[in-house]
């Protein structure tokens, strides 16, 4: 009971330092002074130091030696790599299944539909925790773990790239449900191409908008985004026993 405990209390305080973060509370750049953040949590400095480790593991802050944990300064080239990875995690799992997604997937993802239909700029928080819960079941439903893991490690990347480097967050917030509704419509129909094509060009827009917003002039990363996406898996039964492999 007591290991619990302690796993509650530093799963609470790793949720309260990046609220804090997430609300430029603390800003990027800025030192973490651990003997603060116990003194405000009312808690010794082992909590703090876990809670700091793990954030530290979600790319949202840095360590240096002899200077300590700060926010991590997010790049644009940053939220790019991202985004890539997630598409790609995203992508494996979809022609793994072929395209024919689970009833208790499609279930969900239209439950999370319903949820971002109304979201507004003011619920910019959950307008990304929608974001991820949708992306994330598509990961999911491929029950590979290892696929999931690797994408789990980009989750908080996303997030913090979408609180800190987009602008037009009702812009975000107005689309959100037209873009997933577009993912969720081809897999209604099964159609393994048209769903990754959905994936790819979602998060695509979202980068093309920082690259607007910031004024980024890089045709070298539209390039590299086409060709990441380029091979197209035919032999379904191989990729199968590929990922089997690798999982036992």
């Amino acid at each position: 009971m007591g290991a619990l405990l302690y796993q509650t209390l530093r799963e609470s305080i790793v949720d309260a330092i990046r609220s804090k973060i997430f609300n430029h509370e603390i800003k990027p750049g800025q030192r973490i002074v651990e003997l603060e953040l116990a003194k405000e949590f009312h808690t010794s400095r082992g909590p703090i130091r876990e809670a700091l480790r793990q954030l530290e593991n979600e790319g949202i802050i840095v360590y240096a030696r002899n200077v300590g944990c700060s926010v991590k300064e997010l790049s644009f080239q940053d939220s790019y790599e991202v985004y890539l990875l997630r598409t790609n995690y995203e992508v494996v799992s979809v022609r793994f299944l072929q395209g024919k997604i689970p009833e208790k997937s499609m279930q969900h993802l239209e439950e999370i539909l319903k949820r971002m239909k109304n979201l507004t700029a003011e619920e910019f928080d959950q307008v990304f925790e929608c974001d991820n819960e949708f992306h994330e079941e598509l990961v999911k439903m491929c029950g590979m773990p290892r696929v999931q893991k690797a994408w789990k490690e980009q989750y908080y990347g996303n997030l913090f790239a979408g609180y800190d480097l987009v602008q037009d967050k009702e812009a975000i917030a107005k689309r959100q449900y037209a873009s997933h509704k577009i993912i969720y419509d081809a897999c209604v129909a099964g159609d393994c191409e048209a769903i990754c094509k959905a994936i790819k060009g979602h998060y695509w827009r979202t980068i093309g908008e920082m690259m607007r917003e910031q004024n980024v002039d890089a045709p070298d990363l539209e390039r590299g985004w086409d060709c990441a996406f380029y091979i197209k898996i035919t032999n379904f039964t191989i990729l199968r026993k590929f990922y089997r492999f690798l999982l036992f």
